[in-house]
């Protein structure tokens, strides 16, 4: 008995082609990642540190220009006076957002979602479902690498901005402008944001189909390369070195993210690192992990 005797037709409608699959996975993939508790915790926070900000930076405003800018640094307080001038200025106050946000909320949501969202898929052997249409590991890694980005992408930039449009409303009125013109920053800092984190943690999910080993791992790739060149550095400093040892950093994506950022906001870096260091190795890392994760998806043995 042939399989159209068991009533089997073949399909005749419109086939999408293969690129299509990528809007599905990425459509899922926001939907899978908001199900995660840590991910609704840093949307549903991330907003509450613009308000305290926004509160302080208000009051910097109106004490700065009483603060005098000759102040010796022996001084016991001198370090508040600078805290303050820091907090009147706009861009250092947003690179205050920024850590916190970067330390904090994204971290939520790349644990949450992204250092799981290959894994998950490995361990309930999703792959088979995946590939029974048309789709190829690049249009899957898309979507699944979209979903996060487009995550931390929200989580960073909504607060930024809302942030900056109050400053611009009560701020002093000779520097509205100014302030609303870093929205074009904070929106491609936050998209250099999202595409980083979202690869990264994307491509260590694909490394085990356990999800605790790759969120620690996500964690420990996160955190410990930074706290080594800081170490490092710290150590140098203390041994006479003005500058210190900063090239570890170049190890951690979140000091070369720290990096960019000072770069497109313009402001003084502390060390010899440059966003010419810090651009060309942040695209070298990213490139790394895609190939690897692609390379682990086309390893896994599918039956389509």
């Amino acid at each position: 008995m042939t399989v159209r005797d068991l009533g089997y037709r073949p399909y005749d409608g419109p086939r999408n082609p293969p690129s299509t699959s990528v809007w599905v996975m990425l459509r899922y993939g926001l939907g899978r990642a908001w199900a995660s508790w840590l991910v609704r915790l840093a949307a549903l926070t991330s907003w509450l540190p613009v308000i305290a900000l926004a509160v302080a930076s208000i009051a910097a405003n109106n004490v700065a220009p009483m603060l005098r800018t000759d102040i010796p640094p022996e001084f016991p307080l001198a370090w508040m006076a600078d805290l303050v001038r820091d907090m009147a200025d706009e861009r250092k106050s947003v690179g205050m957002l920024f850590a916190l946000e970067v330390w904090f909320f994204t971290t939520l949501v790349t644990a949450g979602a992204g250092a799981s969202a290959i894994a998950d898929d490995l361990t309930h052997r999703a792959f088979q479902f995946y590939f029974a249409k048309p789709m190829t590991a690049a249009h899957y890694l898309a979507g699944r690498v979209g979903a996060i980005a487009l995550w931390v992408f929200a989580v960073v930039l909504a607060p930024a901005s809302l942030y900056l449009v109050v400053m611009a409303l009560f701020g002093p009125d000779t520097e509205r402008l100014d302030t609303l013109a870093l929205l074009l920053p904070v929106t491609l800092f936050a998209l250099v944001l999202g595409v980083v984190l979202g690869s990264v943690a994307v491509a260590v999910s694909s490394l085990s189909k356990s999800r605790a080993l790759t969120m620690s791992l996500w964690l420990t790739l996160f955190i410990v390369p930074h706290v080594i060149a800081l170490i490092v550095d710290g150590v140098a400093r203390l041994a006479g070195r003005a500058d210190g040892f900063p090239w570890f950093y170049l190890g951690s994506f979140t000091s070369l993210l720290d990096v960019v950022r000072r770069a497109l906001f313009n402001v003084d870096a502390e060390s010899p690192l440059r966003w010419f260091h810090a651009a060309p190795t942040l695209a070298i890392m990213v490139g790394l992990v895609l190939w690897l994760a692609h390379h682990r998806i086309v390893r896994q043995d599918v039956i389509t």
